[in-house]
């Protein structure tokens, strides 16, 4: 499989649009665009591809990362690529967990 198969959100990512002054997007979008393709695994490649389209497309997604990522400012984490896709996998995760939980059960009568 190609690179570019793997990663088919590559070129809207890395073309994203973010404020001057949020240096988490620019961390995330920089790294994803320097390193996505030194990922061996195409599984792995397609993950983050997908949670880095998820990050530029849904603000609740985009504004979850933004808040913990500020949290954890004084974290080595921002110094090295896999702590922060590491990072971004474990809150994609519990993202997808409390949005799971947000779900009510509708029946129709």
């Amino acid at each position: 499989m190609t690179c570019l198969k793997c990663c088919k959100y590559y070129d809207k990512i890395v073309n994203f649009l973010y404020l001057e002054n949020d240096i988490i997007s620019e961390l995330l979008i920089n790294y994803y665009r320097d390193y996505v393709f030194n990922i061996k695994s195409e599984k792995s490649k397609m993950r983050i591809d997908k949670i880095m389209n998820l990050y530029t497309e849904k603000e609740e997604f985009y504004k979850y990362i933004q808040r913990i990522f500020n949290l954890e400012k004084n974290n080595e984490i921002y110094d090295n690529y896999e702590k922060i896709m590491r990072k971004l996998l474990k809150l994609y995760s519990e993202f997808e967990k409390i949005n799971a939980k947000k779900i009510k059960n509708s029946r129709w009568l």
